[in-house]
C-alpha cells in the first residue's frame, strides 16, 4: 500500500496502519481514531458504533487528520530552525509571499493552502496580517503544540519547470532550542524532514558583536553552534542515524539571516549584493549558488563561525551555505517595519527543491 507522510510529525507509515474515524455527525465514535489493519483486500473498515465507513484518517503517531490531499502527491517537509529572535517566523512570511508570486511567475507554478481553512487562517492571522496589513514585525511563535502550514505547490501542465508536490512549514518556537528536553518534545517533525532551514542571526557571530553594537532591532542570544549540535543529535537520536561516522543524509541550508544589516560590510563586487538568478528562469542556477555559497562559507569563517562551519561540512553529507534578508530593512523602536524588500528569501527553499528533484537546475 502507498506510504503517507503525516503533514504535522512529518512520520512516514503505510495506508494500512493510518486509525481511521467516522466522520458521521451525531455518532458516538465521531472524528475519535480507532487503528484498523487494512490490506490490499480491505481498503475500508466501518465504525463499530454506527456501522458507517470510516472515511476519516489520522497519522498513527500524532492524531493528525490527514486530509485527501496529502495521499495524491509527494509531501515534502521541511523544517525551519533557529535560535529565538533570528527571524524564523519574519522569513516563513516573507517566503510564503515570495514563493505565490515571485516563484510563481518564474516557474509557471501556484501555490495552494490544504487542510481547509486552517492553513489559511494562520497563515493570514499570525504571518501575512501583522507584517503586510500592520506593518510590523511577527512576534515570537508560542511554546506550543503549534500546526504548520500545509500547501500544495502545483506547476502548469504545460510546462516542465517542476514537479507538483505538497509542502509542509514547521515554524516552531525558538525558545524550543534553548533544551535537548524541549527538542525532543515540540521537534520530533526535524528529523523527518526532506530538508532543513538553518537560520543564523549575524548578530551571533564574534566578528560581527561590534559591527552590532547599537544597531536595534531584536537579536538571537542563543548560541548558533549550540543549537546545531542539539539539532544534530535529535536527527540522529530521531532517525537511527546514530553512527558518528556516518553523515546525516538530510539535506541542510545554512542561512545568515538579516543580511541587509551587514550589507555595508560586503566588497562592492559581492554576489550577494545582487538580485538572484533563481528566478530569473525557472531552473536553480548553479553558478549563481556556487558563487553565494562560497562567498557566504567565507564570510562566516572571517566572522568567527569556523567551528559551525565544520560542525556542518563533518555532520551532513548535502549542505549549502546561503545569505538573505526577509525584511530588507530594520525595524524601528516599537517593531514598526515601513516597507518591506525580501533579498534571495527563496534561494535556499529552492536548493532544498532541487535537491529533492523538485526542480531543475542549470550550468548559468
Amino acid at each position: 500500500m502507498k506510504s503517507i507522510i503525516c503533514p504535522k510529525c512529518f512520520s512516514k507509515h503505510e495506508s494500512a496502519k493510518s486509525a481511521l474515524g467516522c466522520a458521521k455527525p451525531g455518532c458516538p465514535r465521531e472524528r475519535i481514531p480507532t487503528t484498523v489493519e487494512l490490506s490490499d483486500s480491505k481498503q475500508q473498515a466501518n465504525c463499530a458504533s454506527c456501522g458507517s465507513v470510516m472515511k476519516l484518517r489520522y497519522c498513527p503517531d500524532c492524531g493528525y487528520l490527514i486530509q485527501s490531499e496529502d495521499e495524491n502527491v509527494d509531501v515534502l517537509p521541511i523544517s525551519i530552525i533557529g535560535g529565538e529572535g533570528c527571524g524564523k517566523s519574519n522569513y516563513l512570511s516573507v517566503l510564503i509571499d515570495q514563493i505565490r508570486h515571485s516563484m510563481g511567475k518564474a516557474y509557471d507554478c501556484s501555490l495552494y493552502p490544504l487542510g481547509g481553512d486552517e492553513t489559511i487562517d494562520q497563515y493570514e492571522r499570525k504571518y501575512y496580517k501583522p507584517l503586510f496589513v500592520e506593518g510590523r514585525c511577527i512576534d515570537s511563535t508560542d511554546q506550543e503544540d503549534i500546526l504548520p502550514l500545509v500547501y500544495s505547490l502545483v506547476f502548469s501542465d504545460t510546462t516542465r519547470h517542476g514537479k507538483t508536490c505538497n509542502l509542509t512549514f514547521y515554524d516552531a518556537c525558538g525558545a524550543n532550542f534553548q533544551s535537548e528536553r524541549l527538542m525532543a518534545n515540540y521537534n520530533r517533525s526535524i528529523y523527518n524532514s526532506c530538508g532543513v532551514l538553518f537560520l543564523i542571526d549575524p548578530a551571533q557571530l564574534p566578528g560581527l558583536r561590534e559591527h552590532y553594537r547599537g544597531i536595534s532591532g531584536r537579536s538571537c542570544k542563543e548560541d548558533a553552534s549550540i543549537v546545531l549540535s542539539r539539532t544534530i543529535r535529535l536527527i540522529r537520536e530521531g532517525s537511527g542515524q546514530k553512527n558518528i561516522k556516518k553523515k546525516i543524509s538530510t539535506p541542510i541550508a545554512v542561512c545568515l539571516t538579516k543580511a541587509d544589516t551587514f550589507r555595508p560590510l560586503l566588497d562592492a563586487g559581492s554576489f550577494l549584493r545582487y538580485p538572484s538568478r533563481h528566478l530569473k528562469s525557472p531552473a536553480f542556477d548553479m553558478m549563481d549558488y556556487n558563487c553565494c555559497n562560497l562567498e557566504t562559507r567565507s564570510l562566516l569563517e572571517a566572522w568567527g563561525g569556523g567551528d559551525l562551519i565544520q560542525q556542518v561540512t563533518s555532520q551532513f553529507s548535502n549542505c549549502g551555505f546561503f545569505s538573505f534578508a526577509a525584511l530588507g530593512n530594520a525595524p524601528d523602536s516599537r517593531n514598526q517595519i515601513s516597507h518591506i524588500s525580501p533579498h534571495r528569501v527563496c534561494d535556499p527553499f529552492l536548493w532544498i527543491m532541487r535537491q529533492n528533484k523538485a526542480i531543475k537546475s542549470n550550468a548559468g
